[in-house]
């Protein structure tokens, strides 16, 4: 009877364990209330829309929405490994954009420029990341380095203060050395405009 417990209380253990290291605990709850909170896991690291900076300077964490006459942009910024950086989301020319028809998937898998080094007329739908590190780097979708975003709830009952929710991963490739990568996975965002 005492190897049962002894198993018991080895997998009870490794359980607890598995928990508390689990990056995805540290993002936030994927809901769909405009909580305006959104977060995602980069190469396996958290990463949480918390802003940086401080006083007059600070970033906000979380900035988007529907613009440019039926476009979709997500910005989240905040730290990653100890570092600020910034990730994008944008996507191009969502049709009709004021009807609850968005609850779909929309793919990143286009080469594109990107805001604001071109103006959204030039870009095509794109998911990104600035590491705010001076090194002009940009890790940025791309025909090969592709992804998606997943609307989960769309209310547009109020057009000035619309709610949008939902899922987004891809992964991106270095605009300074084409063989880096980085991969953002269990993507979630729940944005009042």
């Amino acid at each position: 009877m005492k190897p049962y417990l002894f198993l018991g209380l080895a997998v009870a253990l490794l359980t607890a364990g598995c928990k508390k290291n689990d990056p995805e605990a540290d993002l936030p709850a994927a809901t769909h209330t405009g909580a305006n909170t959104a977060g995602c896991l980069i190469n396996g690291q958290p990463f949480v829309a918390t802003g940086f900076g401080s006083g007059p300077g600070r970033v906000a964490g979380l900035g988007g929405g529907f613009a440019y006459g039926g476009d979709y942009y997500l910005r989240l910024d905040g730290k990653l490994g100890g570092q600020d950086g910034s990730l994008h989301i944008y996507l191009r020319s969502i049709p009709d954009y004021k009807s609850n028809s968005l609850i779909r998937t929309y793919l990143l898998n286009e080469l594109s420029a990107y805001i604001p080094i071109a103006s959204p007329t030039q870009c095509r739908s794109y998911g990104a990341f600035f590491p705010n590190d001076n090194s002009g780097e940009v890790y940025i979708t791309d025909n090969i380095h592709v992804g998606k975003v997943d609307f989960v709830y769309v209310n547009l009952a109020d057009l000035n203060r619309p709610i949008t929710a939902g899922t987004f991963e891809f992964t991106a490739v270095s605009s300074l050395d084409p063989t880096k990568t980085l991969r953002v996975t269990s993507g979630r965002f729940d944005r009042q405009q």
